[in-house]
């Protein structure tokens, strides 16, 4: 790997998300077995509440991890609601002048990357989750509001975008000399990606002015609402020391595991190389239904992630999210084993 981190003899980083239990004595038997299945690397969520409520928990359960020597990550689960996550947002709540607002002229319950207090607001969640102790700060599926993910899926036309709030159009005539259109344009796209890069970038240096090192995982596609259209715009930025993504291939995908596995990874392999950073696959472990098909394409999205190349693999999340009800593979107990099975 290219840079500091906690690989096992095999070379490559191999680790699992953990989410929802903050009894640390109950979490020290779940890192004990995950060490014993030869995993070297776990995130651990930090949403608002475990901000609000669990900060020094969080640092504990933290140190235990590195007692065990796994490298840490820690990631805003849904913090805002523009990144990845089953958890609630208190902030969009208290600032709905802070969330974006639809082409619609509809307001959405989610903050705004151009707001000046979620920004704010942002920079001391980076500065807190990284005086955890964390090792990597995991920027977890940044994106734009994205209609069909939600129940407004039918309120918007298909065309509708985000975003034109009050921040977003006077940024936007700032760096363009017009007034933001309604239709969608090409301007509009470069608008959106460097207001993205922008925020990426302001977060990622509070990260490693605190010792932090940086990754961030864009969503499986090529475009301005779940990302980026050119994934090279971010694998060179100097502060990324980690490009992810997350193919996972029941919810994304119209392919095959191999092939949506194998099309993203060998991509972030790639741009990895080329931009001297490291490259990570997660593996899909939640909403997985059936039996052997299921526990089939775990083997062969994880196998297919390994061979090309990349240097860290994670599923999300740990014993398949059987404790997610919502989310839950039907047979998570065998997805979970699948996966490890399949890791060097």
């Amino acid at each position: 790997m290219t840079k500091e981190s906690a690989p096992g003899t095999s070379g490559i980083e191999t680790g699992t998300s953990y989410f929802g239990v903050r009894d640390r004595r109950h979490v020290e038997r779940d890192l004990d077995r995950f060490v014993e299945s030869g995993l070297n690397a776990v995130l651990h969520t930090f949403s608002e509440a475990d901000r609000e409520y669990y900060q020094d928990t969080m640092a504990r359960i933290v140190t235990a991890s590195h007692d065990r020597d796994l490298t840490v990550y820690v990631n805003p689960w849904a913090v805002g609601r523009v990144f990845g996550g089953e958890a609630l947002s208190e902030f969009i709540g208290r600032h709905p002048d802070q969330c974006q607002v639809m082409s619609t002229g509809d307001r959405v319950g989610a903050a705004c990357f151009n707001a000046p207090r979620f920004r704010s607001f942002m920079r001391e969640w980076t500065r807190d989750a990284a005086d955890l102790g964390a090792d990597v700060l995991f920027w977890d599926e940044p994106h734009w509001y994205i209609p069909a993910w939600h129940d407004t899926r039918d309120q918007f036309p298909e065309n509708a975008w985000s975003c034109r709030c009050t921040h977003c159009r006077t940024a936007y005539r700032e760096q363009f000399d017009e007034p933001m259109p309604v239709v969608p344009t090409e301007r509009i796209e470069r608008f959106r990606e460097q207001s993205l890069l922008s925020f990426l970038t302001e977060m990622m240096e509070v990260a490693n002015d605190r010792g932090a090192r940086n990754a961030v995982c864009l969503l499986p596609s090529e475009d301005s609402d779940h990302g980026l259209r050119n994934w090279s715009d971010l694998a060179e930025h100097p502060l990324l020391d980690v490009l992810s993504t997350d193919p996972y291939w029941a919810v994304h995908g119209n392919e095959t595991p191999a092939e949506f596995v194998g099309y993203f990874a060998d991509m972030v392999a790639s741009l990895a190389r080329t931009h001297n950073i490291d490259s990570q696959i997660w593996i899909q472990g939640f909403r997985l239904e059936g039996g052997e098909n299921a526990t089939e394409a775990v083997r062969t999205a994880t196998r297919t992630a390994i061979d090309s190349g990349v240097d860290s693999v994670f599923m999300w999340g740990y014993d398949a999210c059987r404790s997610i009800s919502s989310i839950a593979c039907e047979r998570p107990d065998a997805v979970w084993s699948a996966y490890l099975e399949e890791l060097p």
